[in-house]
């Protein structure tokens, strides 16, 4: 799947979002969009300059992400918790995607799925309790992924992959990891990488698909303070 620049994406929304989408109810989603594309963009610009740097690309890619899947609790007041808002965000994407852009990234890209899924410092169990036995068996995890792709199971490929990004995620955003640490260059590169594709495949599908759904409150919504 080509990697198409954010430029692309905004031009492929333009027409839809000053037509069908020109409507007050669609505001939210308008935003979301704007949102997520600005954190994309940035990262664009860095990268052009010459300074782009994994952490701040996985980093903000995810925040780009958690501007789409994002919803706000009406009742609790307080935005809903990642795991749930992610994991339905991730179900409806995947139903609503007609042309297979998801299904088409994973299998594209097995490699990096693999690599990404089969290691164990991404894995929440190991850290339970570090050792060899754990390692294996978050190892292990990667070798159930071919029969899940014969099986055209991409729902769980999908919810694998992302767990384990979430963890480095995690890792960097609440300070337990160094900035450019040497150990764990290859896993913050990999993750940042397939980030980046899964917003374009995601994006694309809202555009194209899914701008008219109900996606939730929207977290914490402009207010004009004039």
């Amino acid at each position: 799947m080509p990697n198409q620049p954010v430029q692309e994406l905004r031009q492929r929304w333009q027409p839809v979002k000053e037509g069908e989408a020109s409507d007050d109810r669609y505001n939210p989603i308008r935003i979301r969009l704007h949102r997520c594309w600005s954190w994309m963009e940035r990262i664009e610009e860095l990268e052009a300059a010459g300074v782009g740097h994994d952490d701040p690309k996985l980093i903000y890619h995810w925040i780009a992400l958690n501007s789409l899947y994002g919803r706000w609790d009406d009742q609790a007041r307080e935005p809903i918790g990642d795991r749930y808002s992610l994991g339905t965000f991730l179900e409806r994407i995947y139903t609503l995607d007609q042309e297979g852009l998801i299904q088409k990234l994973l299998t594209e890209n097995r490699e990096l799925v693999k690599a990404i899924v089969g290691d164990e410092f991404l894995n929440k169990y190991f850290w339970q309790d570090p050792s060899e036995d754990q390692a294996r068996r978050a190892q292990n995890s990667a070798r159930k992924l071919p029969s899940w792709h014969f099986e055209g199971r991409f729902i769980p490929i999908l919810d694998i992959t992302l767990s384990r990004v979430y963890l480095i995620r995690c890792q960097l955003i609440h300070g337990a990891a160094t900035y450019d640490s040497k150990l764990n260059r290859v896993a913050v590169g990999r993750c940042a990488d397939f980030l980046e594709l899964f917003l374009h495949a995601v994006s694309t599908i809202i555009i194209d698909h899914a701008w008219q759904e109900d996606w939730g409150s929207l977290c914490y919504p402009p207010i004009d303070s004039q």
